[in-house]
């Protein structure tokens, strides 16, 4: 697993397999913060839009998030 991000952050690794719009799960632990979509990730730092609109920013270290 340490290999997995041997060539970048995190970021870079969800940069790479998603895309802009895709569905995505935010979980804090085991329970969801909430559903929306993927804009991008940066410095640690996920940036999505829930399903009302709202831009939202979360800081990698703290949240999964899960393709859906």
């Amino acid at each position: 697993m340490s290999n997995l991000f041997k060539d970048g952050s995190m970021a870079d690794f969800l940069n790479k397999i998603l895309s802009l719009g895709d569905k995505i799960e935010v979980l804090s632990g085991d329970e969801e913060i909430e559903e929306g979509s993927y804009v991008y990730a940066s410095d640690n730092f996920v940036v999505w839009a829930d399903d009302d609109g709202h831009m939202n920013t979360s800081n990698l270290n703290n949240v999964t998030v899960r393709k859906v």
